[in-house]
């Protein structure tokens, strides 16, 4: 009888050390989570940097587009416009086509307040897929919605707005100041409102 309530007392006493330590982890665990929930979260990435800061005057350039007309900087002035650089061998600048038309098509200036420059990236010819070149140049230019520029002008456009990537889109308002800069038409800040509006004023 003895050894029976030996047993029993050790199973009661087992069950109440299992009970406190199932309790104590609890507690730690609440006082993990409320000092998680304290700390502050990790910090926002900043929106990557395209080409010039908005608010940025655009610097005076001059190119000529694949027919032939020429545009500089005081011919994008009085409305706003959007440029959008492409450069071959990029398949994102591919993808990035449809946006970048439908948007331009529902400017107020129409094509030429819409810019699109096939650039070589900085890159030398030798390394540049030409079939690519040809390949952008015609699906943008078939559209009639925006004037494509190619090389050599294509350099002159990307160094005069220092852009950084490809694809890059830049939103210009109507006083040849930089607004917004993305590498997607959709990350553009007010674009798709701004067509929208267009569309409907047109």
């Amino acid at each position: 009888m003895s050894y029976l309530t030996a047993a029993v007392i050790g199973l009661g006493v087992l069950g109440l050390v299992n009970l406190w330590l199932i309790v104590a982890m609890a507690r730690r665990l609440r006082e993990h989570s409320e000092l998680l929930a304290r700390q502050p979260g990790p910090p926002m990435r900043p929106p990557r940097v395209v080409s010039l800061p908005p608010g940025t005057p655009v610097p005076e350039f001059s190119v000529t587009t694949v027919s032939g007309t020429v545009v500089s900087t005081a011919s994008l002035l009085g409305e706003r416009s959007v440029i959008g650089f492409f450069m071959p061998g990029c398949v994102p600048c591919h993808n990035q086509i449809p946006a970048f038309i439908a948007f331009a098509r529902g400017l107020r200036g129409g094509p030429g307040h819409a810019l699109a420059v096939v650039s070589y990236g900085g890159r030398p010819m030798e390394r540049v897929p030409a079939d690519d070149v040809d390949r952008l140049v015609k699906e943008l230019a078939e559209t009639d919605a925006v004037q494509v520029v190619a090389e050599p002008s294509a350099e002159v456009a990307a160094t005069a707005l220092a852009v950084r990537g490809y694809p890059s889109f830049i939103l210009l308002g109507a006083d040849g100041r930089v607004e917004a800069g993305a590498n997607a038409v959709a990350r553009l800040g007010g674009l798709p409102a701004l067509a929208d509006s267009a569309g409907r004023s047109g």
